[in-house]
């Protein structure tokens, strides 16, 4: 509920509020500010949570002065649940998804998709887009990448700053760790004094979130991919590979904090971000391998 409460409104926080204060109005105003800060997801989520809290709150009218549930009958699907939510994009999908990006002259959309994917990085750190409170830092930067050695990644969700190996060194010998990311990169035209990586090649400044996501659906469609693809689906298939690869810790990469987010026990570090790295490249090699021999199979 920290979140919840620590939104601005109109007049001081939502906490400051009284609970048998809060109309429609004000449910519908935080559901907005909540979504534009941390996303649809997020957002529904959040709703649910004080749907369930002033439910308890109405049964207890006497006690709290709660008549009614104003976040009732708000129209709002479940974040969660079969076939609900968010799902994770494949690897087939991300490469597709890139090439269209990239045939249509939006190599900052392909770029993008590869910090999500990649670097498993939320959708609003990887564009930049401005915290509605002004109180964070978003974007991932030229300053913090070192080609061949290392990227930097502030995540403004919690704060942490992730510096992510690009390279490694096997039994003496080079590896690169994302060669797909460091790729994408590389394609970016960067601008004279630009700082952030991505930018909108139309203004050169960041992306709006609503342009994002009117271009996002124009490339998911040139490239022939679900309707249910969303952005947020990337940096959902970049953990889940990692998963896959049998590594259950992300934080190292992910910038996770929490047991019940990534379900490991263990201090995130370099190190540790090298191996979830290697083993993710034994991964990909593999399932690519395979997928290899089953095109050449059906030939």
């Amino acid at each position: 509920m920290n979140q919840i409460e620590d939104i601005a409104m109109k007049s001081g926080t939502f906490g400051q509020r009284k609970a048998s204060a809060i109309d429609a109005t004000a449910a519908d105003t935080l559901y907005k500010k909540l979504r534009e800060k941390h996303g649809e997801r997020q957002g529904s989520y959040a709703m649910q949570v004080c749907r369930l809290v002033w439910n308890q709150a109405a049964r207890h009218g006497k006690a709290t002065g709660v008549k009614e549930n104003p976040f009732a009958g708000m129209g709002i699907k479940s974040s969660s649940g079969a076939g609900r939510g968010n799902r994770a994009a494949t690897r087939a999908e991300y490469d597709a998804y890139r090439a269209a990006a990239r045939e249509m002259g939006k190599q900052s959309m392909a770029t993008a998709a590869a910090i999500c994917f990649e670097a498993c990085q939320r959708v609003y750190d990887a564009f930049g887009f401005e915290d509605p409170d002004g109180r964070v830092s978003r974007g991932v930067r030229w300053g913090g990448y070192v080609p061949g050695e290392r990227i930097g990644l502030i995540q403004s969700k919690t704060g942490n700053v992730v510096d992510i190996p690009l390279v490694d060194t096997i039994d003496g010998e080079r590896l690169d760790l994302y060669p797909e990311l460091e790729a994408e990169i590389r394609r970016i035209d960067r601008r004279d004094a630009a700082d952030l990586i991505i930018l909108d090649e139309r203004t050169g400044q960041a992306y709006t979130k609503d342009y994002m996501n009117k271009l996002h659906r124009r490339i998911r469609d040139k490239a022939g991919l679900p309707g249910d693809l969303k952005f947020t689906s990337f940096r959902h298939g970049g953990i889940t590979e990692i998963g896959d690869s049998g590594t259950d810790d992300v934080r190292a990469v992910s910038g996770h904090t929490t047991l019940e987010v990534t379900r490991i026990y263990n201090k995130a570090n370099q190190e540790k971000a090298k191996r979830i790295a290697a083993r993710r490249r034994e991964h990909i090699t593999i399932v690519t391998a395979g997928a290899a021999a089953s095109i050449e199979g059906e030939d």
